[in-house]
């Protein structure tokens, strides 16, 4: 049984690489429609692998995003999948989001330790990676996704928050 598990673990893997590649090259036209934020990450949530000592946090309320779903699911598969990386498999992800008059804000923060002040300006460059196992092209496909959006996406620490800007309506 052991065995079969780790043929699993490692597939995803692979599986996660193949699929950072492919979302860093591909550029496809985006298809836009209304979403609720609760709906997109709580989709996200259930396939991405966690244990019961994470506890994630979805924001008090329920911004309506226009959105192309299949391309904000790999930002928040991403940034989840970090986040539960980060604090080691035993902590919490607060995610919260704002709305202005012209944009809605998503935070996504864990209760990890934190990036090193010489890594939190590369995080988003294309290659660049701490992990053993990562392509680094995880969250410059983020950035590039959310610039594609005519958003904004950044980082910053005490916690570790990663912090997304969409346009509101149908500016995006």
């Amino acid at each position: 049984m052991i065995e079969l598990a780790l043929i699993e673990s490692e597939a995803r893997k692979m599986y996660h690489q193949i699929e950072d590649v492919l979302n860093y090259v591909k550029l496809p036209p985006l298809k836009l429609q209304d979403y609720s934020l609760h709906d997109i990450l709580k989709k996200v949530i259930e396939s991405v692998q966690t244990t019961d000592d994470v506890e994630i946090h979805l924001p008090k309320n329920n911004p309506q995003i226009i959105c192309d779903i299949d391309k904000l699911e790999i930002v928040f598969v991403n940034l989840i999948t970090n986040a539960i990386e980060a604090i080691n498999g035993v902590g919490s992800i607060n995610i919260n989001a704002k709305t202005t008059p012209s944009h809605i804000i998503i935070e996504v923060e864990d209760s990890g330790p934190g990036i090193t002040e010489e890594d939190l300006g590369k995080v988003f460059e294309p290659l660049f990676t701490t992990k053993q196992s990562g392509t680094g092209l995880g969250l410059s496909s983020c950035k590039n996704i959310i610039e594609r959006h005519r958003g904004e996406i950044s980082v910053k620490n005490n916690p570790t928050t990663f912090t997304i800007k969409l346009p509101r309506g149908t500016d995006a």
